[in-house]
Order: structure tokens, then C-alpha cells, then sequence
């Protein structure tokens, strides 16, 4: 079970956790970018390139609608304490929690790639990669019967019905080869992306019910749940009491399922439509107007059945004496005390009905941006909206940036950006790319570069933190 609680007590807490981008959209409008064709395939640089082997490209991000530090721990008299913690009020704690609160969690890491033109104007991308997807969500509910159930009144009793607790995690390898090319006398730029994916591992946590009665001296759990998992060789295991204790896996490497994906993209520059229009100042923006739209990640992975694991809770009810409650600064203990009675309440069990194979979908993305050029080829100014199916939920962003991609300096190229996530604009980023047309190229970039720490260095208020960097050597010809 020490695996499953790792698991529940990530989804119970959340002290760290796509969502499904594989480059921070700080990188988006840089016309030099080796890795924004992740974004929209119909996007190439100016010049083709080989990446640095397992230096290519290098992406972490993780995003939450409210499970930062700041709404999970308090300070009290000096001293940091967790929301547990019975000095913490329980409206104090739950004003600054949603309905559902997310934590989405996405790395992605370019082992290889290349990028060439042809000589009919085509440019083709190869690259093989590494990623990992987590996603959770936590309801409200759960969060309010961790807190009252350390009511020391006698006669509270609270009742809840819970839904809507999940928990999924995939990691596969990715092998894609792209294509773009130009139509409509350089006018629209169009993009393909096609995938094979080697399933790595699955996890799909899913509490369908959790009705609970929840008194002084006990509680009484109604729960009905599955669990999903596929990794190389998986079983369950129980302890003496026949609760599913831990899932033991052939540690050797190996694939546990196959899949398909797709990207598909296309770039509209307005100009040649815009000679088409007699009114000057008309024509004047619409020649400076660049739009794109592209779906990601269009797909799935099927999962084999020998490396498959189905448990499942039959709609039961249990009850729960619950332990000697231990009060501490982080409650520690008492949390513990809190994931044994979980365990107990979801007792997982395989049956042999329940075995086989699944597919799993990727979690696609539509990315539509908006670029008008405010000083020739030298600036311009961009607005991203990045909408993404994530699990249960779905996440909408909105980027604004400024572009610098100066023409007399064409190995420098950097962007300052903004993103409105959450009702807030309350996030900046920043791309730099150094690419010179000989030698090595370099890049850095993050849609949120400056966090609030602690002392402990930790984000506290950061609902969203990524990083992207990599190096690569230019190839061919520079395109202007």
C-alpha cells in the first residue's frame, strides 16, 4: 500500500506535483524557436538545426488553481503550521479553496531531434523524447472532512458526499517526425506532426463514491472506487488482512502499450490579402497581422493486458474508529493517522472479470495566437490563448508578450511576457534564444520567472512554475 499512499497523500496535502504543452508559450512568437513547432507544427525557424544529444530540449511545468503553499500552510504566533493544524479556522482555510482544485504536473525531455529544409521550401522535424503527465483533482468536500474531523465536540456529526476525486499519471516515449510548408505564395504556412508512442506507464485513480458520516468517536465510510495501472509485469499485492498493500512490478525496463498521436497546424499572414484592400489604414494593419491555430496531441496509447492491473471497491460501508488525534506544528502524524483510515475505507481488490487491456487518450491541446508587428521584423506584439483538456478539467490561458526579433542582430532574439491565468494577470516570463548560424545554439525561456519564496526557497503564492532550456548546432541555410 506504500505506493497507493505516496499517491493519496500527494492528493490529500499536495506539498508537489499538463498539462501537456511541451514548450512554454513565452516561446511561441520567436521566429528563431527550435521547439515552439511542439506548439504548432506549422511554425519552423529560420535555420535547421541538430540537437545537442539529451541536451535537445529540457521542459518541466506544473500549474494549480489553488494548492500553493500560501493556501495550504499558515503562519501562527511565528510558526508555520499546516491546515490541519487546529489553530487554522476552518472558513480561514476553505474561503481560499475551489470547488475542484487541480495540480497538473508535465516534463518533457528531447533526447534527439533534427530539423532541415528541402529545397522545395519544406521543412521536416525528427525527435525522440521522454515525457511524464500527472494530473489531480481534489474536491472542496474532501478537503472540509479532513478539517472537521477534528472536531472535538461530541455531538458534531457531518455528513458528505464526495465525488469527483481523481488522480492520473502516464509517462511514454515519443517518436514524432513533422512536416510544413508554405502555400498561397508564402501567405499560409500549414503542419503536420505524426507520433508513435510507447507506453512506459499508467495510473488512473478514480473515487466514484465517498459518502461519510463523520462523529467524534467514529466514522461511517461508504466508497465505491477504481484503480487503473499498467507498468511491465504489474500485480497486486495484500497484507494479512486482504487490503491491497502495494502493486509489485518487474523492475526490468519495458513497454506496456502502443499509441498514436497527431499535431496539427496552420499560420495566416494577412498581407497579400491586405493589397486586396483599398483603404490604406486597413490595409496598414491587416499587412502586419499574423494568425495561427493548432490542435496537439490528438491521440491515444492502448495498454496491454498482461501488463495491466484492475482494482476495484465494491459500494460497501465501513467504520472507522479514528485514532488519538496528535497535535503538532504540520500535523504529521495525524495525517498519517488519516491515510490508514483511508486505506481501510478503500479496500481495492482484483477480480477476474475485471482484467485486461485500455486505452488511454492524450490530453489534447488548442493553441490560437494573434501577432501584429509593431516595428518591422524588429518587434512585434503577440496574444496566445492556450486551452487544454486536462482529466476532469480543463485549463485556459492567455499570454501577451512582447517580441524582439531584431534584423540587424539575427543571432539574438527575446521575448517579455504576461499571462492571465485564474481571472489574475500575475505571472511573468521570459525567453532569450542566442543563435548565431555557426557554432551553438542556446536557449532559455519560463512563462513564470519570478516566484515568491520563503526561507526554505519554496514558491508560496505560484500557481504555475515551468523551465525550458536546451542547446543545438545549426545546420543548412538561414532563411530569412
Amino acid at each position: 500500500m506504500k505506493r497507493l499512499l505516496f499517491v493519496l497523500s500527494i492528493f490529500l496535502l499536495v506539498l508537489g506535483y499538463p498539462l501537456m504543452a511541451q514548450s512554454t508559450y513565452s516561446d511561441y512568437f520567436i521566429n528563431t524557436s527550435q521547439t515552439r513547432s511542439s506548439l504548432n507544427p506549422a511554425f519552423r525557424p529560420k535555420q535547421g538545426y541538430i540537437g545537442v544529444p539529451f541536451l535537445s530540449n529540457i521542459y518541466v511545468d506544473a500549474k494549480t488553481n489553488s494548492l500553493n503553499l500560501d493556501h495550504l500552510t499558515f503562519k501562527k504566533e511565528g510558526t508555520i503550521v499546516s491546515f490541519l493544524h487546529p489553530s487554522v479556522g476552518i472558513g480561514e482555510f476553505l474561503s481560499a479553496m475551489g470547488e475542484n482544485n487541480y495540480l497538473s504536473v508535465n516534463a518533457n525531455y528531447r533526447i534527439a531531434s533534427i530539423g532541415f529544409y528541402d529545397k522545395k521550401e519544406g521543412f521536416w522535424t525528427i525527435d525522440l523524447g521522454v515525457r511524464a503527465i500527472a494530473d489531480v483533482n481534489i474536491p472542496k468536500s474532501l478537503f472540509d472532512m479532513a478539517k472537521r474531523g477534528l472536531s472535538d465536540d461530541e455531538n458534531d456529526v457531518f455528513e458528505y458526499n464526495i465525488n469527483n476525486a481523481k488522480a492520473n499519471a502516464s509517462a511514454y516515449i515519443e517518436l514524432g517526425g513533422g512536416y510544413s510548408h508554405p502555400l498561397l505564395e508564402n501567405s499560409l504556412l500549414i503542419g503536420a506532426k505524426a507520433k508513435v508512442l510507447l507506453g512506459l506507464a499508467n495510473m488512473n485513480l478514480d473515487i466514484k463514491q465517498f459518502n461519510a458520516s463523520v462523529g467524534h468517536d467514529k466514522w461511517v465510510v461508504r466508497t465505491k472506487a477504481t484503480l487503473d495501472a499498467s507498468l511491465p509485469g504489474i500485480a497486486p499485492t495484500y497484507d494479512e488482512d486482504g487490503i491491497f498493500d502495494k502493486a509489485k512490478w518487474n523492475e526490468n525496463f519495458g513497454i506496456s502499450g502502443f499509441g498514436l498521436g497527431v499535431d496539427l497546424g496552420a499560420v495566416y499572414r494577412f498581407e497579400t490579402l491586405s493589397q486586396s484592400i483599398s483603404n490604406k489604414s486597413i490595409q496598414n494593419i491587416l499587412g502586419k497581422l499574423q494568425a495561427s491555430l493548432a490542435f496537439t496531441d490528438i491521440g491515444f496509447i492502448s495498454w496491454k493486458e498482461g501488463n495491466s492491473m484492475k482494482l476495484s471497491t465494491p459500494s460497501h460501508e465501513v467504520v472507522i474508529s479514528p485514532r488519538d488525534r496528535v497535535i503538532t506544528e504540520m500535523m504529521d502524524e495525524y495525517f498519517e493517522d488519516l491515510l490508514n483510515d483511508f486505506e481501510e475505507a478503500v479496500n481495492l481488490k482484483e477480480t477476474a472479470s475485471e482484467k485486461g487491456g485500455k486505452s488511454t487518450a492524450l490530453y489534447t491541446t488548442m493553441n490560437v495566437g494573434l501577432e501584429y508587428e509593431a516595428w518591422g521584423n524588429n518587434l512585434s506584439v503577440g496574444l496566445l490563448s492556450s486551452t487544454r483538456l486536462v482529466g476532469s478539467h480543463t485549463i485556459t490561458e492567455f499570454t501577451l508578450s512582447g517580441n524582439y526579433n531584431p534584423e540587424k542582430i539575427k543571432w539574438l532574439a527575446t521575448t517579455l511576457s504576461y499571462s492571465f491565468m485564474h481571472n489574475k494577470f500575475n505571472s511573468i516570463g521570459l525567453a532569450l534564444h542566442l543563435t548565431p548560424s555557426k557554432w551553438i545554439n542556446f536557449f532559455i525561456a519560463s512563462d513564470y520567472w519570478v516566484p515568491k519564496l520563503n526561507k526554505e526557497f519554496l514558491p508560496t503564492t505560484s500557481k504555475a512554475m515551468n523551465i525550458q532550456f536546451g542547446l543545438s548546432v545549426p545546420i543548412g541555410r538561414l532563411i530569412n
